[in-house]
């Protein structure tokens, strides 16, 4: 199998994450060193999370993006994919609940032939360290998800890559914060690698769940339902 190489775009959604941001930017170029890129969408986070972006860009391959209004999570990550660069672009959260040394293994998946790569809590060697409430939530998401996708067994993961022909020419609904489940619905893609790894608490900062985003994430299953109901067969 031919080992594609090409330069990987690093989506990264924040909103209050100025405790948590230059750690992140550091992690990722120790782990990526060159041919890459840093595309990060604030939403206007009152506690300064862009200023301290702008002052990392000075040292390291970044694009900031700041919107006016918290507009969401899906609607953030888009809007890097449409201001990135890279032939493999890919998501990771700002809170560092998702290790950015994992980046390395997934860009590689990709790089090996497979169309996405996700890092999963639930293959064999997955761990989610969550609290039973929130445990129940996510392997509910997933159990009402199950019908309409091909057997992946963490689809509400945040922490993925992929080939951007995966995407190219598709209308995405960004809303909520549930994109790779939209992306495995509506994507073009053959082969899916799912790497495990140990989902941890956030350091700093407060959770972005809530209530709204439960409600999102029922209104964008509903639609997808819909849509693989109706839509013709690629």
């Amino acid at each position: 199998m031919m080992v594609m190489c090409a330069r990987v775009s690093v989506i990264v959604p924040t909103y209050n994450e100025r405790e948590n941001i230059a750690e992140l930017i550091k992690r990722i170029h120790n782990v990526l060193k060159k041919d890459y890129e840093i595309v990060v969408v604030d939403d206007n986070s009152p506690d300064g999370t862009a200023e301290i972006v702008t002052e990392l860009s000075k040292e390291y391959p970044i694009k900031l993006i700041v919107r006016e209004n918290k507009a969401g999570l899906a609607s953030a990550i888009l809007e890097g994919f449409k201001n990135s660069d890279g032939e493999i672009i890919g998501v990771i959260d700002a809170d560092l609940q998702h290790p950015p040394e994992m980046i390395e293994k997934l860009v590689e998946e990709i790089k090996k032939g497979n169309d996405i790569a996700i890092a999963s809590r639930y293959v064999d060697g997955g761990v989610e360290k969550w609290p039973l409430t929130r445990k129940i939530i996510s392997k509910g998401a997933i159990y009402l998800a199950k019908p309409i996708l091909n057997g992946v067994e963490d689809p509400m993961s945040g922490f993925f890559f992929l080939k951007r022909s995966v995407i190219e020419g598709i209308e995405f609904n960004p809303k909520g914060f549930k994109l790779l489940l939209e992306i495995l619905v509506k994507g073009k893609y053959n082969s899916i690698s799912e790497i495990p790894y140990v989902f941890s608490d956030r350091m700093y900062g407060d959770s972005k769940m809530g209530k709204n985003e439960i409600m999102n994430y029922l209104r964008l299953l509903w639609r997808l339902y819909r849509y693989k109901l109706f839509k013709p067969t690629r």
